[in-house]
């Protein structure tokens, strides 16, 4: 294995170490799995470590490992190696050690080397960064769609909170957006299946990760109940109001939205995929990891059986159905072209119908109006998309409006849980609507900043 290779798939053996820590360690206090704070510090390690080869990554390294492992020799690492809390906890120590030695090792030989590891002869095309600049965009920006923008939990102005959840939320919105991004581009499939998938993913996470559709009070969030109860369904045990916001909000924020203005960064890329196999093979891991986190929360076990094998079925008959949809339509007509209907005017009608769902009541009524105003949204695309006139910042542009109404509405509302001075509050939602707005100008704007000069000399004049 080269130096390059060896570096992350330590530092991922080490990560692989501590999570297997908080399965067979102590659990929390309402009997959950302990997260340590040096999981993300090596999962976002291996991660700069593989794209950022020369010294400068490898000092970054090497900061990584030696935080984890002054933490760990404080947390007992001498006592666990030799089995004092049992064969598990020594197991998972000895492969975090073992990781850690690994990733030292190639560190240091890279350090020394001072250069990147690749050769001059036969060496491979300068990686192109922009294209990791955009995927890491992505990950960022479903993280913060999915949860941060809404700011309803405690970690609400807390920066160790939010540092640790674009991290977690990456990998359990964005990791999953970019898999089914990437599989659709590659088989030449359209907006139609993309959403398809989008749906199944939306529905997996509500109905069978975290099991919210089912919970009676999930998390102790204040209105639950309220907002549960007017539309609740006693056969089948859900809310046909949480059903709804979480299905759809799931799609539309966690992944549709986020991904229709990473692909308006570059148009030039808009078409092809992003991910090679090394991280394809890092998403699904991430993803993985963070899904069985969730589930096994003690707190994300509402689901019976048959609600479980219903959610399982549902999820399979999306997929089924995004497969027939693709190979009847292939891809997209809208381009990087001149537009031919108004940016702004699109942003403006696209933000107007984004607002109605949130003012409408938790009743079966609300449901209904909610529903209609989003289906709306997907008629006017689907028909919109069949035209020249439509391109890839139009796409964007509705992305946009959703993702800036969901940002300007938490402002008119504290957290759900937890106690949120005024400052940390509102400043966090500054941060994120600023996010939210850089996201959008960069996909709005008529240049490509983020594009390598080839691809922007390349692009059309839209």
């Amino acid at each position: 294995m080269r130096r390059q290779q060896m570096v992350p798939v330590a530092l991922l053996v080490a990560a692989v170490g501590l999570l297997g820590l908080g399965v067979v360690g102590p659990p929390t206090a309402d009997g959950g799995i302990r997260i340590t704070p040096g999981l993300p510090i090596l999962l976002v390690a291996a991660g700069v470590s593989w794209w950022w080869r020369g010294s400068a990554g490898a000092v970054l390294g090497v900061v990584a490992v030696a935080v984890v492992t002054v933490a760990s020799i404080g947390a007992g690492l001498g006592s666990d190696l030799v089995g004092d809390r049992g064969l598990p906890v020594a197991v998972a120590r000895w492969v975090q050690v073992v990781g850690l030695a690994a990733a030292t090792y190639a560190l240091v030989r890279r350090l020394v080397a001072g250069r990147s590891p690749v050769g001059t002869a036969g060496e491979r095309p300068r990686r192109d960064r922009s294209k990791v600049l955009q995927v890491t965009g992505l990950l960022v920006l479903c993280g913060i769609g999915a949860e941060l923008l809404a700011a309803y939990g405690d970690s609400t102005g807390d920066p160790g909170g939010i540092a640790f959840a674009l991290v977690f939320f990456g990998a359990l919105y964005g990791a999953p957006a970019l898999l089914a991004r990437d599989l659709v581009r590659r088989l030449g499939w359209g907006w139609p299946s993309l959403l398809l998938i989008f749906a199944a993913l939306g529905t997996a996470q509500a109905g069978l990760i975290d099991q919210s559709l089912f919970s009676v009070d999930y998390g102790g969030y204040e209105g639950w109940e309220e907002n549960r109860e007017p539309t609740l369904i006693p056969a089948v045990g859900l809310s046909g109001y949480n059903a709804y916001s979480f299905i759809v909000g799931h799609v539309i924020f966690s992944f549709a939205a986020p991904v229709a203005l990473a692909e308006a960064w570059v148009p030039a890329r808009a078409r092809k995929p992003w991910l090679g196999p090394v991280g394809i093979t890092f998403a699904a891991i991430a993803y993985a990891v963070a899904a069985v986190l969730i589930v096994t929360d003690p707190e994300s076990r509402s689901g019976s059986k048959a609600q479980l094998l219903a959610m399982a079925g549902l999820v399979g008959a999306l997929v089924i159905l995004a497969v027939i949809v693709g190979r009847r339509h292939q891809e997209d007509h809208a381009g990087p072209g001149k537009p031919g209907v108004s940016i702004w005017l699109v942003l403006g009608v696209a933000f107007v119908l984004a607002l109605i769902p949130d003012l409408m009541p938790a009743t079966w009524l609300g449901v209904i109006g909610a529903a209609t105003a989003t289906a709306t949204v997907g008629v006017l695309l689907l028909l919109a998309a069949q035209t020249r006139a439509w391109t890839i910042r139009h796409t964007a542009a509705v992305g946009a409006a959703f993702l800036l109404e969901r940002g300007l509405l938490a402002f008119t509302y504290f957290p759900l849980i937890g106690d949120v001075a005024v400052g940390p509050k509102y400043a966090h939602n500054v941060s994120m609507l600023l996010v939210v707005a850089l996201a959008g100008w960069l996909a709005l704007r008529g240049r490509t900043a983020m594009a390598p000069p080839a691809e922007r000399t390349a692009l059309p004049a839209g």
